[in-house]
């Protein structure tokens, strides 16, 4: 019998690695499950990030990233869903000269998370004019989760 670096008796180095491998696979699985009896029970929300931004007014090309998580009431990502959600995206805008554009409609959601982007042309973006994303509401687990907006407003400083 030998004994590892913390000093527990072992009989096999090998085997206590896969051991340990075991033991974090075993408690990342039963997080997830945890996770999942959650949105089970209804513990299921829709953050977007940002909500609001306020950039200033531009009369080149921009792109801004929007993020939107699947979480429980305590902030935990629900790692567990990977789903697409059709025509659940749509952008406006308010520009007078430019146009705010996204690639498609379909909420890609990989692992609780999905990021949107968003690009503006190199027309002028002028203060006070706005450009919107919509996320429509989806059903996760037969429980409605509600969507929301990101609204980037430009801003003279």
């Amino acid at each position: 019998m030998r004994r590892d670096n913390t000093g527990r008796k072992t009989l096999n180095v090998e085997f206590d690695e896969h051991l340990d491998a075991y033991d974090t696979f075993t408690a990342t699985q039963e997080a997830s499950n945890d996770l999942r009896a959650a949105a089970m029970s209804g513990d299921i929300v829709m953050v977007i990030d940002p909500e609001t931004v306020a950039p200033a007014p531009t009369a080149t090309a921009w792109t801004r990233d929007v993020s939107i998580s699947i979480e429980n009431a305590a902030g935990d990502v629900h790692t567990w869903l990977t789903q697409d959600y059709a025509t659940t995206l749509s952008i406006a805008d308010t520009s007078t000269a430019g146009t705010a554009t996204i690639a498609s409609t379909t909420l890609e959601i990989v692992n609780g998370v999905a990021t949107v982007t968003i690009s503006g042309d190199g027309a002028s973006w002028l203060n006070s004019e706005t450009d919107t994303l919509t996320v429509g509401n989806i059903t996760v687990m037969g429980y409605t989760v509600t969507g929301g907006t990101s609204v980037e407003t430009f801003t003279a400083v």
